[in-house]
């Protein structure tokens, strides 16, 4: 499954990601840094981003910060942070 990497630097890049969900959500962890958060997004997508991307020194990833504000999946306040992925709903849906 195609998926999106959105990087801190304003770079994005493309990934397959494993159809077997147990290797997806491990391919996933090791993307982002850790445990998975997920906010939804338009066109039945997900950002999915480290739980702890914040958790000490971090850099704010402004393309998904903004993709998140747009979609009114955080508040205005808030921030995503680290590097995200952007999936397909149909990813964590079956």
């Amino acid at each position: 499954m195609l998926a999106h990497i959105l990087d801190v630097s304003g770079e994005t890049s493309t990934t397959i990601l494993p159809e077997n969900c147990g290797s997806c959500v491990e391919r996933l962890k090791t993307l982002v840094g850790g445990e998975l958060e997920v906010v939804p997004v338009p066109g039945a997508r997900y950002l999915v981003f480290g739980a702890n991307a914040k958790g000490g020194p971090h850099e704010v990833n402004q393309i998904a910060t903004f993709m998140a504000h747009e979609a009114e999946s955080i508040q205005r306040s808030d921030y995503l942070a680290g590097t995200v992925v952007l999936v397909p709903q149909r990813l964590f849906n079956g």
